[in-house]
């Protein structure tokens, strides 16, 4: 693995904001910059954003999907995190929009814009409604993404976090004491602390499920109360009254998105409601 792929998430300088059939036009977090990527990942055009939709529009193949998710990493990471959960979902018939943010350099909110204008992109290609898989910080931008629907002309499907700290993890509490933290982690850092993510609306949606990671003991890191995934325990995953499924997984926190169950509970709560046996 190169220096470049291990980090890419780090530098992620890039958000998407539209996709359909492999292409996506992204901006870039500092100059607003547009550009339009084609399947391959080659750049097929940059320049102002609405050009760039417009040039990718005129060149993707229309989905007509019935049905659409969108799927986010977490934090510092990126979409190669969820290419497992995308390739599982496309080849259960699900148009896919794997999507790639600058999350350690603009603010949730930024990422729920784009992230619903990537779902409103979906919904004109034809899907009735549009489902959101979050990892970690993506679960938070998938909550206020789809408060955002209304509002951006789309209807939000359901809804899986996985991994995410539903109520703020404590861990983020104590490095956001750090400058360092505060420095490399920039507004999303202080999302994903207790006092951040209890801002993070709760969308009105068709039914949202939690996937934790543990070990269904102590969990992973003895530093943490409960179990946990080494870096958000059990409990901050949950929301108690709002959660139509849980389910734990034995995973560690980086890796649990693309663990076999968490796949396979995703897979099975977005297509029938429930999580599978």
């Amino acid at each position: 693995m190169t220096g470049t792929r291990r980090f890419a998430g780090v530098l992620q300088p890039w958000t998407d904001i539209w996709s359909r059939s492999g292409w996506r036009v992204q901006t870039h977090c500092k100059t607003g910059l547009g550009r339009a990527v084609d399947p391959f990942g080659g750049v097929a055009m940059t320049g102002p954003a609405e050009a760039c939709v417009a040039h990718a529009a005129r060149r993707a193949r229309p989905a007509r999907c019935r049905r659409a998710v969108v799927v986010l990493h977490g934090l510092g990471h990126h979409p190669g995190g969820m290419a497992r959960m995308a390739v599982a979902l496309a080849d259960s018939g699900w148009a896919v929009a794997n999507i790639g943010y600058a999350s350690l350099r603009q603010s949730l909110e930024h990422h729920a814009r784009a992230a619903s204008r990537v779902a409103a992109a979906l919904a004109e290609d034809g899907a009735a409604e549009i489902a959101f898989v979050g990892h970690s910080l993506g679960g938070l931008v998938a909550r206020a993404a789809m408060a955002r629907a209304a509002e951006d002309g789309w209807r939000p499907g359901r809804l899986v976090l996985i991994g995410s700290p539903a109520r703020g993890a404590s861990i983020a509490e104590v490095a956001a004491r750090v400058a360092a933290y505060r420095a490399l982690t920039g507004s999303c850092g202080q999302t994903v602390t207790p006092a951040g993510a209890a801002s993070v609306p709760l969308p009105d949606c068709r039914g949202m499920a939690v996937i934790a990671g543990g070990t269904g003991g102590r969990g992973f890191n003895p530093l943490l109360p409960g179990d946990n995934d080494g870096i958000v325990t059990v409990e901050e995953t949950r929301l108690p009254g709002w959660e139509d499924a849980f389910t734990r997984v034995r995973a560690l926190h980086t890796p649990l998105a693309a663990s076999p169950g968490a796949v396979i509970s995703a897979l099975s709560f977005l297509e029938s409601g429930r999580m599978a046996a």
